[in-house]
């Protein structure tokens, strides 16, 4: 457990993304990961401290947890990212979803997203490896912004 954030930490992440991923296989149903990153987090940081900027941490994970699905799983992926674990839903849901964090991120913080959708036979390392490669596409593209992997258009 991430004690700033009171999100579940990387290496229950990897667990129970490898749990949803064969859930998902057996069951036939569609999953998305999204890694969400803080847009300029280190410089917040440096501006405002480390005690402000752990109060970020825990403002946009207890911000984003009231825009999630119950079963789906918010968890702190690293320094200033996060990820989510979609379960049962389709790309466009999971768009509407991130919406919805955009909206409730506070502190007038944005952030850049790396979707990945399942695509049915694919392990977990290779879903989050796509979904890696769509973040840095939106941090490369000017950051506040979320890439599918695979997609042309940002959502």
């Amino acid at each position: 457990m991430d004690a700033p954030t009171g999100a579940i930490d990387r290496s229950a992440w990897e667990e129970e993304l490898e749990r949803r991923v064969t859930a998902a296989y057996r069951g036939r149903y569609p999953l998305v990961i999204v890694l969400l990153d803080l847009d300029h987090f280190a410089a917040y940081q440096a501006q405002h401290g480390r005690e402000a900027a752990e109060q970020l941490l825990l403002d946009a994970g207890e911000a984003w947890r009231a825009h999630v699905r119950p079963d789906d799983l918010l968890v702190r992926y690293g320094e200033g990212q996060f990820g989510v674990i979609l379960s049962r839903v389709q790309l466009r849901a999971a768009e509407r979803i991130i919406a919805r964090l955009q909206q409730a991120t506070p502190v007038a913080q944005t952030f850049s997203a790396g979707v990945a959708l399942w695509n049915g036979s694919e392990d977990w390392q290779s879903l989050v490896a796509r979904a890696v490669e769509a973040l840095e596409a939106a941090k490369d593209g000017g950051r506040n912004r979320c890439v599918v992997h695979g997609a042309s258009a940002l959502i």
